[in-house]
C-alpha cells in the first residue's frame, strides 16, 4: 500500500463521518522558496488524492505565513540592495519587493513558488496569512489567548528544562505587537485590560508606547506554537505534515496539540514529520540564507511528473536529494522505465499508485526519447531540434514535436549545470598523444577508422559490437577485460575530443556526421 493510502485510511478511521477532510500545509515567505519546502505541500496533497480515491471529499488547504517577521536578510538579497536589513522585524507582506517587480517581498516569493505550482498542477485552498490577522478574523481567539495567558505559559514551561518563574508567568503575554509607527514587532506588551479587549505596548525600536483595542488593531499576531492549533481549528484541519524539528519529542508539534486540547477545545489534526531534502555539494536548504534551489529551476530540469514522482515514490520520513550531476540521467531512466511497466499494467501494487498520483491530468503519457541520448546528441548539434531529429533517425530513435519539451530540459542542464559535457571535437589532430600510444593501441585506432570509413549508415550497436570486439581479449577475465576497455576508450576520447572521458562513443559515432570525426582517428 503507499504511504499516502495509509494515511488517508488513518485519518477516515478517526473522523469517519466527516464531510470534508482538511489536508493543510503552509511555508513562510522568507525568501526564494526552496525544493525541499515543497515537501510540505506535496505530502498532504497526495493525501487529498488519496482520500478522493476512496470517494470522501478532500481539501488542500495552504497557508502563506507572511506576517512572520523578517528574521535575517537572505544572500541573494544582499547581493542586489546593501540596506535590506532595515526591515528586519517587519511582516513578510509588509516590506517592499527589492527586486521592485511586486506588490511586497512576500508577494515576489509567493508568486515564483504558485507559478511552479502551476505547472505541477497542484492548486490549493490559499491562505494569505497577513491578510487573515489584519481583517480581524482572528481577533476572538487572540482575545481568549490573553485571557489564559497564564495556562499557556504553564503549558509552555511543561516542555521546558527551566523552571517557571512567577512572575515571568505573570507577564506573559503569547503575543508580538507590530508598531504602527516604525512596523516592527520590536515591542513589548506593558499590560492588557481585565477584559483582554485592550492592549498597551512599547516599542523598544522608536519608543512609542501606545494603548490599542485590538478589535481595531489588528497588527496583533499570535506567537507561533499558539498561531499554530489556533489556525487547526480555525479552518479544521485533519491532517498536516511538517518537518523533522517539529515531530521532535517535545518539538512544535507536541506543545501545539496540548494547547490545541486545552486552550481552544479542539483535537488536534494527524501529523506526519517529514525528513529535509538536500542538494548534493550544499548541504540542507534555507529559504532564509538562500542556500536553495528552487522549485522553477528543478523545473527547468525535471518535468513535472517527474518532480511529482519523486515525492510521491518517497514517504515523508525518506531523505533523498536533488542534484544535477548524472544521477539526473537515472531519474529520468527510473521514471520512463516505470511508465512503461504501468502503462502496459506490469506495474506492482505500490508503483501504480506512485504513477497515478504523479502523472498530469490530460497530458500524454507517450514514451519519450530517453534523457541520456539526448544528452549524448544534443551537444553535436547545438541542441537544434530539427538537427536532432536527422542525427537520431539516423540510429533509428523516433524524435517527435512532443519531445522537444524534454530537449529543452537537456540543453538546461548541460548548457547550466554540466558545461563540461559541451564536449567539442578537436580542430586538428591530437598527434602528440598519438605519439605516446602503443602499437596496440595504434592498431586498435585504425581498425575504427577503417571501420567507420568503409561502412555506410553505421548503426550504434554495430559500432558497439565492433569495438568491443577490437578491445576485448577472449583469454583475459571479465574483470581485466573491463579494464582494457577504460584504457582503450580514453585512448578515443584524447583523439576525438583531447579529454579522457566524453559522450556515449558508440551513440556519438554512429550519430555524428563521420566527416566531421575521421580526419581526427586517420
Amino acid at each position: 500500500m503507499h504511504w499516502a493510502d495509509k494515511i488517508a485510511e488513518e485519518i477516515i478511521a478517526a473522523k469517519p463521518d466527516k464531510n470534508e477532510y482538511v489536508c493543510a500545509s503552509g511555508i513562510s515567505p522568507s525568501g526564494a522558496v526552496h525544493i525541499g519546502n515543497f515537501r510540505e505541500i506535496a505530502t498532504s496533497y497526495f493525501v487529498v488524492r488519496a482520500l478522493e480515491k476512496r470517494g470522501k471529499k478532500a481539501r488542500l488547504l495552504f497557508s502563506w505565513d507572511e506576517f512572520d517577521r523578517l528574521r535575517k536578510v537572505p544572500k541573494n538579497v544582499a547581493a542586489v540592495t546593501d540596506d535590506f536589513d532595515k526591515y528586519i522585524g517587519m511582516p513578510y507582506a509588509l516590506i517592499p519587493d527589492p527586486y521592485g517587480k511586486c506588490a511586497s517581498y512576500a508577494d515576489y516569493n509567493e508568486k515564483q513558488f504558485e507559478a511552479s505550482l502551476d505547472e505541477m498542477d497542484i492548486h490549493p485552498d490559499t491562505r494569505y496569512q497577513a491578510k487573515e490577522y489584519l481583517s480581524g478574523r482572528y481577533t476572538d481567539m487572540i482575545i481568549l489567548s490573553l485571557k489564559r495567558r497564564r495556562e499557556i505559559y504553564d503549558i509552555l514551561m511543561k516542555y521546558k528544562t527551566q523552571d517557571s518563574d512567577e512572575g515571568d508567568r505573570n507577564n506573559y503575554y503569547p503575543v508580538n505587537v507590530y508598531c504602527d509607527k516604525c512596523g516592527k514587532d520590536t515591542t513589548e506588551v506593558v499590560s492588557v485590560s481585565d477584559d483582554c479587549e485592550e492592549l498597551t505596548f512599547r516599542c523598544k525600536c522608536c519608543g512609542q508606547e501606545k494603548t490599542v483595542r485590538l478589535r481595531d488593531y489588528t497588527s496583533v499576531k499570535l506567537v507561533w506554537k499558539v498561531d499554530w492549533p489556533m489556525r487547526w481549528g480555525a479552518e479544521g484541519v485533519d491532517f498536516e505534515p511538517g518537518g523533522r524539528d517539529h515531530a521532535a519529542e517535545n518539538g512544535s508539534y507536541v506543545v501545539a496539540c496540548d494547547i490545541a486540547k486545552n486552550i481552544f477545545g479542539i483535537e488536534p489534526p494527524i501529523f506526519y514529520g517529514y525528513e529535509w531534502l538536500s542538494i548534493a555539494g550544499l548541504g540542507d536548504m534555507h529559504s532564509s540564507t538562500g542556500n536553495n534551489i528552487t522549485p522553477g529551476a528543478v523545473l527547468k530540469v525535471y518535468e513535472p511528473e517527474m518532480v511529482r514522482w519523486l515525492f510521491a515514490k518517497y514517504a515523508p520520513e525518506a531523505p533523498f536529494s536533488f542534484n544535477f550531476d548524472d544521477t539526473i540521467i537515472r531519474h529520468y531512466g527510473e521514471f520512463d522505465k516505470g511508465l512503461e511497466a504501468y502503462k502496459n499494467g506490469t506495474a506492482d501494487e505500490f508503483n501504480q499508485a506512485v504513477y497515478e498520483l504523479c502523472l498530469l491530468k490530460g497530458k500524454d503519457t507517450r514514451t519519450k526519447v530517453p534523457f541520456g541520448v539526448l544528452a549524448s546528441v544534443a551537444p553535436i548539434v547545438d541542441f537544434k531540434p530539427d538537427l536532432v531529429k536527422k542525427v537520431l533517425n539516423k540510429i533509428d530513435v523516433e524524435f517527435n514535436k512532443e519531445d522537444e519539451e524534454r530537449l529543452e530540459r537537456v540543453k538546461e542542464w548541460i548548457t547550466v549545470h554540466q558545461p563540461s559535457k559541451m564536449f567539442k571535437l578537436l580542430k586538428e589532430k591530437n598527434a602528440d598523444y598519438y605519439e605516446t600510444l602503443n602499437d596496440e593501441q595504434r592498431s586498435a585506432v585504425k581498425a575504427l577508422h577503417d571501420y567507420l570509413a568503409n561502412t555506410d549508415g553505421v548503426k550504434e550497436k554495430d559500432v558497439q559490437s565492433f569495438i568491443y570486439s577490437v578491445i576485448n581479449d577472449e583469454t583475459l577475465s571479465k574483470k581485466e577485460n573491463m579494464a582494457r576497455q577504460q584504457s582503450f576508450f580514453k585512448v578515443f576520447y584524447n583523439l576525438l575530443f583531447g579529454l579522457d572521458a566524453g559522450p556515449r562513443l558508440y551513440l556519438y559515432l554512429a550519430a555524428a556526421d563521420k566527416n566531421d570525426y575521421l580526419k581526427l582517428l586517420d
